[in-house]
């Protein structure tokens, strides 16, 4: 994280340097350039990890329409589960996932995974690759495998 700060720190303080030496010159056109470097968005790199698989959640979709299947993640020795949505047949997978803010990390617990903050939250995979999603006790979903 603080190799990416620092060099972010160093463009920031590029940009107010020049804005002010552009500031004591009073050139429109100075001013202009100066405007448009300090507009400049600085992204950093997301988090991502390795793709175990992907399930298709069918019963169920997004808020507005789209289809809805699972991640699995895997990154060091912690996994991660996410949804994501896809239009149709268009879903995209990534062999190295971003890991987005939604993500649950679950940890592996005999023949199932566990949500480490929701021990509620149970995952397995059945004998024909479905993933099985359960509330407790309750089977909530059944999602075909994709890969």
């Amino acid at each position: 994280m603080q190799k990416i700060l620092k060099p972010a720190l160093a463009v920031l303080v590029t940009i107010v340097a020049i804005a002010c030496s552009n500031e004591e010159k009073k050139k429109p056109s100075a001013d202009s350039a100066a405007m448009a470097k300090s507009n400049t968005v600085i992204t950093m790199q997301a988090d991502t990890g390795h793709l175990v698989g992907a399930w298709h959640d069918e019963a169920i979709k997004s808020e507005d329409g789209k289809d809805i299947a699972y991640e699995v993640i895997s990154k060091g020795t912690k996994v991660y589960i996410q949804a994501i949505t896809f239009t149709g047949k268009e879903l995209t997978l990534n062999d190295a996932p971003p890991i987005t803010a939604s993500a649950s990390e679950i940890r592996k617990d005999g023949d199932k995974y566990v949500g480490v903050n929701s021990p509620a939250e149970i995952y397995k995979v059945d004998k024909t690759g479905n993933l099985l999603i359960y509330d407790g006790e309750t089977l909530v979903a059944i999602c075909k495998k994709i890969l």
